[in-house]
């Protein structure tokens, strides 16, 4: 390919074929919607954040077909306020055997061990915890 050296050729390439106009408002654009999602972003983690309490299950003893024994420990980030954990049994089937509701009162420490007698219509093979959250 011959490289045009002609004066009047260069010319006429150039009317015929124009620079892309640079038209730079996209950034701008961009550069906003970037300040207002780290803005959201910031915003939600900090309005949606909730201390939540949080449980587990140390361990189970099976004592009989209708009973199993469940050692839990509730960790609360605020030991003002009560808890509620919902504690099931589980049978080797995974039907629900036993359900109760654990309650921690307010006060005491962050970290709560129970011994939990938990009564069961079929014998069980394990013990969950379903959830928890704060009382008011």
């Amino acid at each position: 390919m011959d490289v045009v050296t002609d004066p009047d050729a260069a010319a006429r390439l150039a009317r015929r074929y124009p620079p892309p106009a640079r038209s730079r408002w996209w950034i701008a654009v961009a550069i906003v919607l970037a300040i207002a999602g780290v803005a959201w972003l910031v915003w939600a983690g900090v309005h949606g954040a909730v201390l939540t309490v949080t449980a587990r299950v140390d361990a189970f003893t099976v004592r009989s077909d209708s009973q199993i024994d469940v050692t839990v420990t509730i960790e609360r980030p605020n030991p003002s306020q009560g808890a509620v954990c919902q504690l099931y049994a589980q049978a080797i089937t995974y039907d629900r055997v036993g359900e109760l509701s654990v309650t921690v009162p307010a006060g005491g420490q962050t970290l709560t061990r129970l011994e939990i007698p938990l009564r069961t219509f079929k014998r069980a093979t394990t013990a969950v915890i379903d959830s928890c959250h704060v009382t008011t």
